[in-house]
């Protein structure tokens, strides 16, 4: 399944204003936390406990992913950009415990349309969805004959699935269905060697070069350079590390253009610009990108992608 910029930014961008209940620009724990009480007040009963605490359970848990996967400055809050930039890295689709509390969210929810417990969602159950969700109510890939794939008047548990792009923070929601094939587009990849590291990572662009080819490289001074003429692969050159090129990583990571750091060190000896060094790898984990640091780990990090 192939997945570009103008099918999922729009509808994460309009789903971050759907959390966003006070309208002020960012996302917090008690943004999610009155998102599910929303949900509670719409869909299940006064008396409903069971129900209800399944959904401030399933959010409350949804917000630490969320945080976790998108919040890089980590000021306790996300904003718009930090929200859309995660989608973009797949920061979302791409961790297995955000995906886990995604299905939580979703079962939650799936269970509180069901008022009836008949393990079927009828129009009159689904038709609450919008009120409760703030979600235009004339959206046609939400609509219940859409929704409803097999036209049995009523919608599954599966169905449901299917359709939850439109209410979760998701590039590719192929996982969720069980549907094969993840996005192909490419993936932004940083290479950055110390001098006594650049063999290594010549070696292992060499024998990477297959996998490596089709995404958007990025290096710094000598490394990049040497990757390009001696590999062939196009990789956009950046300043030398202690010249700002650690920094020019840095921010590509922070506009969520970087899914993966390759940055062979040199753990054995001192590094004037040591401080952009410590910068650099603390963006890149605060920024939960996939990050190598030796060959090993780079072919794991290079399979996940």
């Amino acid at each position: 399944m192939s997945v570009t910029a103008e099918d999922w930014l729009p509808r994460v961008a309009a789903l971050f204003r759907t959390y966003d209940l006070d309208g002020d620009g960012h996302l917090g724990r008690e943004d999610l936390i009155a998102y599910a009480g929303r949900l509670a007040e719409w869909l299940t009963e006064p008396g409903d406990t069971r129900r209800r605490a399944a959904l401030h359970d399933a959010y409350s848990e949804l917000w630490s992913q969320l945080q976790a996967a998108s919040d890089t400055d980590r000021g306790g809050r996300i904003s718009e950009q930090e929200f859309v930039a995660a989608a973009a890295r797949d920061a979302f689709d791409g961790d297995r415990y955000f995906r886990e509390s995604t299905l939580r969210a979703l079962d939650a929810l799936a269970d509180a349309l069901d008022r009836d417990g008949d393990g079927r969602i009828d129009r009159a159950e689904y038709e609450r969805l919008f009120g409760a969700t703030g979600i235009d109510g004339s959206l046609d890939a939400l609509s219940f004959d859409r929704v409803d794939v097999d036209g049995d008047g009523s919608i599954s548990r599966e169905e449901l699935r299917a359709a939850a792009v439109h209410l979760y923070p998701l590039a590719d929601p192929s996982w969720l269905t069980g549907a094969s094939g993840r996005s192909d587009r490419p993936r932004g990849i940083a290479l950055v060697a110390h001098d006594a590291r650049k063999a290594d990572l010549l070696a292992w662009t060499d024998r990477k070069a297959a996998e490596l080819k089709p995404h958007r490289l990025y290096g710094t001074g000598t490394t990049g350079t040497l990757i390009n003429r001696r590999l062939g692969l196009d990789v956009a050159p950046l300043r030398s590390g202690p010249l700002g090129g650690d920094q020019q990583i840095g921010s590509l990571i922070t506009q969520g253009q970087i899914d993966l750091l390759v940055f062979f060190f040199d753990p054995l000896a001192s590094h004037p610009h040591g401080d952009d060094v410590r910068a650099l790898i603390r963006l890149a984990v605060l920024g939960n990108v996939r990050l190598a640091l030796n060959a090993a780990s780079a072919d794991a990090m290079i399979e996940s992608l």
